[in-house]
């Protein structure tokens, strides 16, 4: 009788929480929105493609958006492979950019260019107008002036990939240590902080040699590093180097076992947050509109997926002791299943927030990857709420077999998690649809 209660009790609490699921996700897809993706060419003067009659005295880019561009940011090849653009292009950030040039040959000229838009994100590609009539190379000599070697490209997504499991894994570990489990000692999370800060050093460095055109090694220079330094992906990496270092001694603090008291540890837990917060200063959440709503919406996006990647790692390594550390349990486990409803919310709404229609989602490769994340959040629904539910009172239980059932609920959701947190590495490097 008393199970077929908690049963009957336990269905009607799902049943509430799908309800409210689903009218929240009615509420985010009824929101207006509007989408803006990576900066992109809107027109140029000469028209890309067309044909003048004598050489321009300068070619006019205008963009979408605001771009950030160094002094060869525009590259302009004529029909002989030589190079005419003349001086640093006018201005260095704006969405109209003005390059000079000292063009004085009959035939097809390329013009390659480089701009960092306000999201982070560095587009690097190429146009083609000619003067009198088509011919040269100079098409070739931009498009090759644009590419990004493959290696290059994969050491940047393998850095960010291994920056951003790490800011997680320090940030939920921390908060995990200062909120769901005070008293525990934290592990991997001052590690976690000098593989995020390690990993951004490489990032930086690689960011620096796709916007100079140089490579990896011979980008450790000033000329580079002032190249990223001075553009929106720069200037948030810093930002998240800062806070990063910061959290370092709270980090130390917690691994020591030091009591810590209340109001204490709800301000460490607050660097931590912040720590989390800092990856949505950059990339498409200070683009989208509104950005007062777009922009919080992803903090509280990170700092849920923090909180469940770093509660999990922890819960790895307190397994051997689950017996005695049940109320922590039961309370991660509450945490758990509401970190996951906010991050489906929270990436519904940005979902249609950056596409234009439903269809995108299908037509799009961008729209696609973000498909596959609402797939994999919503496939662990159904695990966060047998864990809620049913994990911790088969704890309670069954004591003795309490470390090998934490180690396989651990295994599950870190396997569904790493795989979320790729795509999403995937998912800033590919523009959105236009």
């Amino acid at each position: 009788m008393r199970r077929s209660v908690q049963a009957a009790r336990a269905w009607a609490r799902a049943r509430r929480t799908l309800v409210t699921l689903t009218l929240a996700l009615l509420a985010t897809l009824l929101a207006p929105a509007s989408a803006a993706a990576h900066a992109h060419l809107v027109s140029s003067t000469p028209a890309a493609g067309s044909t003048v009659a004598t050489p321009p005295t300068s070619i006019e880019l205008t963009f979408s958006g605001t771009v950030t561009l160094g002094d060869d940011g525009v590259r302009v090849f004529a029909p002989s492979g030589a190079e005419v653009q003349s001086g640093p292009p006018n201005p260095h950030k704006g969405a109209k950019i003005t390059q000079v040039l000292s063009a004085t040959e009959t035939g097809t000229y390329g013009v390659s260019y480089t701009v960092s838009s306000e999201d982070g994100h560095v587009i690097k590609e190429s146009i083609t107008f000619s003067v009198g009539s088509k011919g040269g190379d100079a098409a070739a000599d931009a498009r090759k002036a644009s590419e990004v070697p493959r290696s290059l490209q994969l050491t940047f997504s393998i850095a960010r990939f291994v920056e951003i499991l790490a800011l997680l894994v320090a940030a939920g570990g921390g908060i995990f240590a200062c909120v769901i489990a005070p008293g525990w000692r934290p592990r991997l999370v001052v590690a976690a902080l000098l593989v995020l800060l390690g990993s951004q050093a490489v990032s930086f460095i690689a960011n620096g040699a796709i916007l100079t055109g140089s490579g990896f090694f011979e980008s450790i220079s000033g000329e580079a590093i002032g190249a990223t330094r001075d553009t929106p992906y720069g200037r948030s990496m810093l930002l998240r180097a800062i806070v990063a270092i910061v959290a370092i001694g709270p980090a130390v603090l917690l691994r020591s076992g030091v009591r810590v008291p209340d109001p204490a540890r709800w301000m460490l837990a607050a660097v931590f947050g912040g720590l989390a917060a800092s990856l949505s200063i950059t990339g498409h959440a200070v683009t989208t509109q509104p950005t007062w709503l777009r922009m919080p919406l992803d903090m509280v996006h990170v700092g849920a997926a923090a909180i469940w990647l770093g509660g999990l790692v922890q819960l790895a390594y307190l397994a051997p002791f689950a017996g005695t550390y049940v109320p922590q349990l039961a309370r991660f486990s509450r945490t758990a299943f509401a970190s996951v409803v906010v991050i489906l919310l929270t990436g519904t709404y940005a979902t249609f927030a950056e596409l234009d229609s439903v269809g995108d989602l299908l037509d799009s490769t961008y729209g696609r990857l973000i498909l596959g994340k609402l797939v994999l959040y919503l496939g662990t629904m159904p695990l966060a709420w047998n864990n809620m539910s049913a994990f911790v009172p088969a704890i309670r239980r069954r004591p003795d077999d309490a470390p090998r059932m934490l180690r396989q609920y651990v295994a599950r959701e870190l396997v569904l998690v790493v795989c979320v947190v790729a795509l999403t590495v995937w998912l800033i490097a590919t523009p959105q649809p236009t």
